[in-house]
């Protein structure tokens, strides 16, 4: 079980290590020497493993709105037929969550200056606020660059696709997991690829017609075995539309439901190494449309909007702010338990929101993992006679 968990937490790093790397102009290009010293100030801190922190946030994450137009298998959003996980059958909860324009602008001045980038999603798809161009104008005005990932099968007009390729988005990641109707709603449920493929094309002309040098757009290609075939098919069409960058990796067939903490065994806190186990403390901040905030995006999923779930967030940062939230006992003891998960127990670290992290605890959560170049959809779901998608 221990090198199960080992090689759960090394693929997760990894993983990590990678979206970085691939995101890193993020953090470099056309930083101030104010978001370059904070960057490195966050570094030596992280290495030093630093309870209390200088540095502010290098990326704020903001769920500006959790809401979806999907119903992807992997998701929250997921139809409670298409996962048998108890968490998901109590019930989600994303109606009419909106951050409004006024918190999201208090939240970006604070940290004017400092932080490097804001990311404008979590469990749900940025382009369901109807404010999201104003938003990105806001975080662009402070220096912020501004990152929106969207599945983008959107009935989107040329004057939407105008209003956010010049709010100030300075890099757009676009979902294309196949060119084919027939296998992209697999996974993408409610999903129509000639939607996505059609707002790409014409954001892209809108970015060439005005000599736009920004948002860089990625396309991400999400790999299964029912569409590897065409990763070549859609790397090309990405190059000669003009996509700035390709991104293809394995995908999951689980739901995020199977890997929360009722469903995970946690057999006891891992080793303490050099250097921490997990950077998101000291780098990194999640907040959700109503100011509650998490420290990362990997873990509790499931739990943020049920109902009555195990949310544990650290602070609200629009009842103190982000630098009361920041260094809070709370977020000092998550910084403990990355450094030293073994005697962060005394401190009270089973009831913190990392507790069955499998990154800094020994879990089965491997167990409850379906990765997709091990498994195929047809392993996991079925098509019902009324065309949803069913877990088997």
């Amino acid at each position: 079980m221990r090198r199960i968990t080992q090689n759960w937490a090394s693929g997760h790093l990894l993983n990590m290590v990678s979206n970085v790397n691939r995101r890193r102009s993020w953090f470099l290009e056309g930083a101030s020497p104010g978001q370059l010293a904070n960057l490195a100030l966050a570094g030596a801190e992280f290495g030093l493993g630093r309870q209390r922190m200088r540095a502010l946030p290098v990326l704020i994450k903001v769920d500006i709105s959790p809401a979806c137009n999907l119903g992807c298998t992997f998701c929250v959003h997921a139809e409670p037929a298409a996962s048998a996980t108890p968490s998901l059958l109590a019930g989600q909860d994303f109606k009419r969550k909106l951050m409004p324009l006024d918190r999201f602008t208090q939240l970006v001045e604070e940290v004017r200056g400092r932080t490097s980038a804001v990311s404008l999603y979590y469990l749900g798809d940025p382009l369901m606020h109807p404010q999201l161009p104003e938003i990105c104008s806001v975080a662009a005005s402070a220096g912020l660059a501004v990152h929106v990932s969207s599945n983008f099968s959107f009935r989107l007009s040329d004057e939407r696709l105008l209003e956010l390729a010049t709010s100030g988005l300075t890099h757009l990641t676009v979902c294309v997991d196949s060119l084919r109707q027939d296998r992209f709603e697999l996974t993408r449920v409610g999903g129509r690829i000639d939607l996505v493929l059609d707002n790409l094309e014409r954001i892209l002309a809108i970015r060439r017609r005005l000599g736009l040098r920004r948002p860089k757009i990625e396309v991400q290609f999400i790999v299964f075995q029912h569409n590897l075939d065409e990763r070549d098919d859609a790397a090309s069409w990405c190059a000669d539309h003009g996509v700035d960058q390709f991104t293809a990796y394995w995908g999951n067939l689980h739901n995020y439901g199977d890997l929360a903490p009722s469903q995970v065994t946690v057999h006891g806190p891992l080793r303490a190494r050099p250097l921490p186990r997990c950077s998101w403390p000291h780098f990194s901040m999640q907040v959700k449309y109503d100011g509650d905030t998490i420290p990362c995006c990997y873990h509790r999923q499931s739990e943020q909007y049920r109902p009555g779930g195990d949310a544990r967030p650290v602070g609200n940062v629009f009842s103190t702010s982000i630098r009361e939230v920041w260094n809070s006992p709370r977020y000092q003891l998550l910084r403990r338990i990355s450094r030293n998960p073994a005697a962060a127990e005394q401190d009270g670290a089973s009831s913190s929101f990392c507790h069955g992290c499998p990154v800094v605890y020994e879990t089965d959560a491997a167990a409850h993992e379906l990765v997709a170049d091990r498994h195929s959809w047809d392993d996991v779901y079925a098509r019902g006679d009324d065309g949803k998608v069913y877990r088997r």
